[in-house]
């Protein structure tokens, strides 16, 4: 029986292939078109002049012209604006002293023809313009000589015209001055780096006065201080929060739940792989087309519905509430009203302290100004972060960034965090409503699932979205900025708590089943269901399909409504499933690769990554000076050493910052 069901999901799966619409890019006509970046020579700009060297980022909107080819394939290529970029949208890396001599050939009033005019009515080029403004005299001196400049260029090969507006300019003897903010984060990375060093000092005195040949040194930095004092000299010990970092879970829980460290890393490495996708979709790249083939194939749908993914990570964040409240519960069950007042103010406050203080160090971090070792894109890229940051941190320490200066957002993956605190809040009262009054419990959790299953589904509906959100090239391109489906059917929290609870949910039936002592793993029936999860969660990715790669077929409203609502949390339902059964130890081989002691550490360093990885990727990406040539292997590539570059960021930030954190946390209680 179980063989027979596998064939037929393979079955559909290869139906899903053959059916997967093979879009033929006719190339001949998409080199009609002008390219997304045309960039000068960046650095011979700025280095070959000994005066005064100015390079302008230009933004450009092409001018529709009915009866251009050009503008007829433009046209053509972006309404399929699920797999492609918005080819009427150009950027321009250009160099003032060249557009002066170019321009200078033309008899005195025969470049005011080439003027098209500045860009004004582009929303989401006014979020960058807004955030630029110190470069407001720039745009005085050069918009109308540099939109002449990239018309000349644009009408010579293609017979077009633009709007343009200068984003920003870069010179030759600019540099950047030391602010508040600046020395804000010195003074924080200095402050750190003497803490570790007295502290480490401290502890390697304290396990040298011991002088206890019985103990090793793993022994010294594994065991607690018998005062409170010397607990707390030692909290910034390198080497006593390597040990912390690496050592075995403790408890019945911790062995049952240790695979849950493998879950994270690798739902975290393929958020890093999504992200740096986004990222270089905002970088320069001189073959779009090959991303855009990608997207129209069968590899496209799984990148696309990819955002699954980090469902799970609301899945074990409900679990893991849940599981530490009936810690509490089990050691005193009847709880009078100030009691729970005091649990939910404290299970609040040292969460918002122990995400809060590795938040925002990375926070003050993407807010750094840096001198500008990369390229025409690394202000576009990198700085436009750190006005985000600068303007808008607050957001991001109350958790209210999904909601407020959508816009502007800093440390765009913060709208996880901002939704999962919202998430927390409501669940931790709903334990505890459930706890006061036990005979609801049911009915309360099984209303509350109800209400946010067909949330999404009413938001679809109501707002006319598509029924999964679709991270469009183009919307990767502007970093969501304007982005409607992102800022009201992807990121906030009333969209995701459905998923969350789910996690709720499994802490509860894994609890009953840890108490009672139930052998899940001896029921074949049960065994059947979870091995059907792997195949099936891969087919419910491919579910989308029709929706993706079917550009005509609109589904029915209420249809697509009822799948919108499916998707996420059918998908949470079965990631809690699938924790539950491997918490009762079944998965064989699986559960064995999940508890292998290397996921230990990479499992808990993915909140750094998740703080960190954008922030690398942007790096990277900035210091590009002209198009890349996107291909797979360039693209995990990046990937790679994001990832790397990420885990290894996390690991530093984890000893000087988080692992200290969470030691003088446990001390306060």
């Amino acid at each position: 029986m179980f063989f027979k069901i596998l064939m037929w999901l393979f079955a559909i799966t290869a139906y899903f292939s053959t059916q997967t619409n093979c879009f033929e890019m006719n190339m001949t006509d998409y080199y009609k078109m002008p390219s997304l970046y045309d960039f000068d020579d960046y650095d011979r700009c700025l280095t070959e002049f000994n005066n005064l060297s100015t390079y302008c980022f230009v933004r450009a909107d092409v001018i529709p012209k009915n009866d251009s080819v050009s503008w007829r394939v433009i046209t053509e290529i972006s309404k399929y604006n699920k797999h492609h970029f918005n080819h009427r949208h150009l950027y321009f890396g250009l160099c003032v002293k060249w557009c002066e001599d170019a321009l200078s050939q033309f008899q005195e009033n025969g470049t005011d023809e080439l003027f098209a005019g500045i860009l004004t009515n582009n929303t989401k080029v006014n979020v960058y313009l807004n955030l630029f403004s110190s470069e407001a005299t720039n745009r005085d001196h050069y918009n109308i000589l540099l939109n002449k400049c990239l018309n000349l260029r644009l009408q010579k090969n293609y017979g077009l015209k633009a709007e343009s507006v200068i984003e920003y300019c870069n010179t030759n003897n600019k540099t950047i001055e030391e602010d508040s903010w600046n020395l804000s984060f010195y003074i924080v990375v200095y402050v750190l780096i003497c803490l570790v060093i007295l502290s480490s000092s401290y502890d390697f005195y304290l396990k040298h006065k011991c002088n206890d040949k019985v103990l090793t040194d793993r022994d010294h930095y594994k065991a607690p201080q018998n005062s409170l004092i010397k607990k707390i000299c030692v909290t910034f010990s390198v080497a006593r929060n390597w040990y912390r970092l690496t050592q075995e879970p403790t408890g019945k829980i911790g062995r049952d739940l240790r695979f849950l460290d493998c879950f994270k890393f690798f739902c975290m490495f393929l958020v890093v792989f999504a992200h740096t996708n986004w990222v270089i979709f905002e970088g320069p790249i001189g073959n779009p087309y090959e991303e855009e083939q990608l997207l129209h194939t069968l590899s496209g749908t799984l990148l696309i519905s990819g955002g699954l993914i980090t469902l799970t990570f609301f899945v074990i964040s409900g679990l893991l509430l849940t599981i530490n409240w009936l810690a509490l519960t089990k050691v005193k069950s009847d709880l009078s009203l100030p009691e729970y007042i005091e649990a939910f103010t404290k299970f609040n406050i040292f969460r918002y302290i122990r995400l809060t203080v590795p938040y925002g160090f990375v926070l003050l971090l993407s807010g750094v100004y840096f001198e500008n070792s990369g390229g025409p894109m690394w202000r576009h890229i990198l700085e436009r972060e750190q006005l985000s940051c600068r303007k808008n941190w607050w957001t991001n320490l109350l958790y209210v960034n999904n909601y407020v200066n959508n816009n502007e957002r800093c440390m765009l993956q913060g709208w996880y965090l901002a939704a999962d605190t919202h998430s927390f809040i409501l669940s931790l009262v709903l334990l505890m409503l459930a706890n006061k009054w036990p005979k609801v419990r049911n009915i309360l959790f099984g209303v509350v699932l109800a209400i946010f299953y067909v949330i999404p589904g009413i938001v679809a509906y109501v707002k006319k979205y598509s029924p999964i959100f679709i991270a469009t090239p183009q919307a990767q391109r502007d970093s969501f900025i304007e982005n409607e489906e992102f800022a009201n059917f992807y990121a906030p929290f009333h969209m995701n708590f459905g998923c969350y609870f789910c996690g709720v949910v499994a802490a509860l039936v894994y609890d009953k089943i840890s108490s009672q002592q139930l052998k899940l793993a001896k029921y074949k029936s049960f065994q059947i269901l979870w091995y059907l999860l792997i195949p099936v969660g891969v087919l419910w990715m491919f579910s989308a399909h029709p929706l993706i790669q079917h550009y005509y077929k609109v589904p029915p409203r209420f249809w697509g409504s009822v799948y919108a609502a499916m998707q996420r949390n059918s998908w949470s339902f079965g990631v809690a499933f699938m924790i539950v059964g491997m918490s009762a130890r079944l998965g064989w081989i699986l559960r064995r690769f999940a508890c292998l002691p290397i996921f230990r550490i990479l499992g808990r360093l993915t909140y750094g990554v998740l703080l960190i990885h954008v922030f690398m990727a942007r790096i990277v990406l900035g210091t590009i000076r002209e198009p890349i040539y996107f291909s797979t292997g360039t693209m995990f590539a990046y990937i790679f050493f994001n990832l790397t570059a990420s885990y290894l960021a996390s690991l530093i930030l984890a000893l000087l910052v988080e692992l200290p954190t969470s030691s003088l946390l446990k001390l306060l209680r």
